[in-house]
């Protein structure tokens, strides 16, 4: 009983003194000093550490912290091959790697990657089997249809074979990063579906969509280190959702509530999608900036942002939210140089457009003809345009100069010599030229419009116009 205690002793204290993680990696047939352990991290592969060794064969990596979970790399130098390793709970193993055999790294202490590997191993097998019988296939006689047909029978076998294997280890090791990974790669089955093919074609859509994630669980902390989950929301943002700020708030919505209990990958995505959106060239991505800005970090639910960045954030979201598409346009009052008053309700055409531009402005330079262009085609049509330049106080006298250096006497052209109005802060005028296409009803119907691109564009919405006026 006693040599029993003091072997317990012995064993507590030696758990204590070592490390937390200790992976032995030997490389045989290796012909450089260095190993770098890597990890995937949604769209990206990050550096963990870089592994020396005195032999050209043996590394080590070790440390008091466990790493968190997930799938991870170790590349090779210099020649950047790289051998994919699994983390989970258990982080003291070793690794063969025999550079002539690279598929078939041989563990010991892991029973995660020695399931892995021996899944890969088995799916390699297969690849080999089906890729013989496509070949098989190819060389066979079309005349020969017994032997056709059999090739044909022991391809579904193998695939059958493969699928099995797969449900076997996500039945029996369902909570394994291997069974994580294949899980995910399920392929998805639908129902029978009855109507015209239009209707069949969105039923499906929408039961896809709806089922997308069912076996890709967001909330697995495990999930952000895999080259599974970024292509998953990526895929779900840009191929099943329409590219319109709604519809794009709502999928938001539901990807960062599924993320939510994983903080480390809500954390990114949160982040990661406020800086796509708020950088977006497309028009009217903004409001999805304003929707998480408003909804997220003005509302406590990013802790992570300091109060600078925080303030800053909310800030220009707060700018942004008066002027976005479909809004009413603020109203405003600016003045000609005979000091003409101009407001909103003095356009009263199917189309109002307002560009804001500046002298000394070199893209307003090269903007300018393609809006003179516009004006001549467009002022006998349902069209208003006035320009409004962004010169103010003593530098105001610059307008007039400007409108004649450029050329824009055909113009309406106004400003706001006081900034009485506050019309470039209402408009969010942080950038010449910028243009506004307001609707009939005064709603914001474009913003940003290229000028180059003015005149297709209003072609376009004339074309829209009339059809929605016919429909009524």
């Amino acid at each position: 009983m006693k040599n029993f205690l003091l072997l317990a002793i012995a064993t507590l204290f030696c758990g204590i003194a070592s490390a937390q993680v200790d992976i032995q990696i030997e490389i045989e047939n290796y012909e450089s000093d260095t190993v770098i352990l890597a990890h995937y991290f949604a769209d990206k592969i990050l550096v963990t550490d870089t592994l020396y060794s005195d032999n050209q064969k043996d590394f080590r990596y070790q440390s008091d912290s466990t790493l968190a979970q997930g799938m991870y790399v170790m590349v090779a130098r210099p020649t950047g091959e790289f051998y994919q390793v699994l983390l989970d709970e258990d982080q003291e193993f070793k690794v063969n790697i025999n550079k002539e055999r690279a598929n078939q790294l041989v563990f010991e202490g892991s029973a995660e990657n020695s399931l892995f590997y021996e899944y890969m191993t088995n799916l390699n097998m297969s690849r080999a089997e089906i890729s013989r019988i496509d070949q098989a296939l190819q060389t066979a006689d079309s005349s020969m249809v017994s032997i056709v047909d059999q090739l044909q029978k022991d391809k579904e076998a193998v695939n059958a074979a493969v699928v099995a294997y797969q449900n076997e280890i996500i039945s029996e090791y369902g909570n394994t990063i291997t069974a994580l990974l294949l899980k995910s790669n399920l392929p998805f089955e639908f129902p029978e579906f009855e109507g015209t093919q239009e209707e069949i074609d969105q039923q499906k859509y929408v039961y896809y969509k709806e089922r997308y994630f069912n076996n890709v669980p967001l909330s697995d902390p495990r999930m952000l280190r895999t080259p599974v989950m970024h292509q998953r929301i990526e895929y779900y943002m840009n191929n099943l959702t329409p590219q319109q700020a709604d519809s794009i708030n709502t999928s938001l919505d539901y990807i960062l509530a599924e993320l939510e209990p994983s903080e480390e990958a809500y954390q990114y995505y949160l982040s990661y999608y406020l800086g796509h959106y708020g950088n977006s060239k497309y028009i009217g991505m903004d409001a999805v900036y304003v929707h998480l800005a408003l909804n997220y970090y003005d509302k406590g639910k990013a802790p992570w942002v300091s109060e600078e960045n925080l303030g800053e954030i909310v800030g220009n979201a707060k700018k942004l939210a008066p002027t976005l598409i479909g809004k009413e346009a603020p109203e405003f009052e600016v003045f000609d140089e005979e000091g003409n008053p101009y407001t909103l309700a003095d356009f009263n055409k199917d189309f109002t457009i307002i560009v804001f531009w500046k002298p000394d402005c070199g893209h307003c330079t090269k903007a300018m003809p393609h809006i003179i262009d516009f004006n001549e085609k467009y002022k006998d049509k349902s069209v208003d345009i006035l320009t409004v330049c962004t010169k103010t106080g003593k530098k105001y006298g610059e307008c007039w100069e400007g409108v004649k250096e450029k050329n824009m006497e055909t113009l309406l052209n106004t400003g706001d010599e006081y900034h009485r109005s506050r019309i470039f802060s209402k408009y969010y005028v942080n950038s010449t030229p910028s243009i506004y296409i307001l609707d009939k009803d005064k709603k914001i119907k474009l913003k940003k419009v290229p000028a180059e691109n003015l005149d297709a564009v209003m072609e376009q919405l004339m074309k829209i116009d009339d059809s929605e006026g016919r429909m009524n």
